[in-house]
Order: C-alpha cells, then sequence, then structure tokens
C-alpha cells in the first residue's frame, strides 16, 4: 500500500469544488432546492471520525507493545521474541486503508460544499440555513481528511521493523526502497 499523497486529495478538493459550484447552478436554474448535506450530518462524521481515531490508536498500541517486547530483548541480549499480537496483520491493513479512504472522501465533501459555498455565499449571506450547512458540512470534511492523515501515521511502522518479520516480497521491497510500511 502506498502513502496518501497530497496532491491526489487536491485534485479531489478541487474537482469536486467545481462540480458543486456547477451542481449548484443547475439546480438553481432548474428550481430545485441546492445540493447541501443537511447540518445534522455533522452527528456522523463526527462519529466515524472517533471510531476511526480509537481504531487507529489500538493499532499503534499493538505495534507499540511488540517494539517494546523486541527492544527488552535486545537489551538483555536474548533472542527476540515477538509477543502474541491483538491484531491480526490485515485488520491493521484494514485500518489505514480506512483512513486513506476517509480523507478522500472528506477532501470529495469539503471541496463539494466548497465549491457550493462559493456560489451560494455571496447571493445568500452567511446565516441562512444552506450556507451555515455548507460551511459546517465542510469542515466536517476537512476534519475526515486530517482524521485520515492522523490514522495513516498511527498505522505506520519503521523501516528498520518491517524488513525479515514476515518474508513477503511486499516487506522485502518496502525494505529495499527505504520505505515506511504499515503494522503488517
Amino acid at each position: 500500500m502506498r502513502p496518501m499523497r497530497a496532491l491526489w486529495l487536491l485534485a479531489a478538493l478541487g474537482g469536486s469544488a467545481v462540480a458543486g459550484f456547477l451542481a449548484l447552478h443547475l439546480t438553481a436554474a432548474w428550481g430545485l432546492p441546492s445540493p447541501v448535506l443537511p447540518i445534522i450530518s455533522v452527528v456522523t462524521f463526527v462519529g466515524l471520525g472517533l471510531l476511526l481515531i480509537s481504531l487507529g490508536l489500538v493499532v499503534r498500541a499493538d505495534q507499540r507493545r511488540i517494539e517494546r517486547a523486541a527492544e527488552q530483548a535486545r537489551l538483555k541480549n536474548e533472542a527476540p521474541r515477538h509477543p502474541e499480537r491483538w491484531l491480526h496483520p490485515l485488520q491493521a491493513m484494514r485500518v489505514a486503508v480506512a483512513g486513506q479512504a476517509a480523507a478522500y472522501a472528506g477532501a470529495l465533501v469539503a471541496g463539494w460544499h466548497g465549491g457550493v459555498l462559493l456560489d451560494l455565499g455571496p447571493a445568500a449571506g452567511l446565516g441562512t440555513p444552506n450556507v451555515n450547512a455548507a460551511v459546517v458540512i465542510g469542515l466536517a470534511g476537512a476534519g475526515w481528511v486530517l482524521v485520515g492523515f492522523v490514522v495513516e501515521r498511527l498505522c505506520r511502522i519503521p523501516p528498520d521493523a518491517g524488513g525479515g518479520r514476515s518474508g513477503t516480497l511486499a516487506d522485502e521491497r518496502n525494505t529495499e526502497e527505504g520505505n515506511e510500511g504499515y503494522a503488517l
């Protein structure tokens, strides 16, 4: 799995901003309401963001426990002993992928509502329900981008700790390229 790229997030943000701007023009021309999520959607954004952060912390705690056991064995000049994992490596990878998905979804949501806000804000003015909802949901989307970056960071392991443990080709490739891996 490759690390998240900020350029792709910016492309998603910009593309969805253009799409939101154009969608607002089309809905206004057809006499439909503005395409903004209701403000109550923030509850879902916050709930899922907290769930993702807590899962990332569980992955990080599992990885730290393994690192501490290896460090203690090294200090005692014993053979490295890996304690039993709390999580299966595939579960840790799923958390990392969910973090990336949240970041990309957050960029799309923030861009869409930012595009709507660019056109609707000056016309309707701050304080109208749709403008307020666009601001709040856009900030919630930006929060998901931040959550995605944090969760991805929590699921990373240092490059020297990933080599040779499982013997997979992906581990060897990451070690050869000097990339950081994920908690696998």
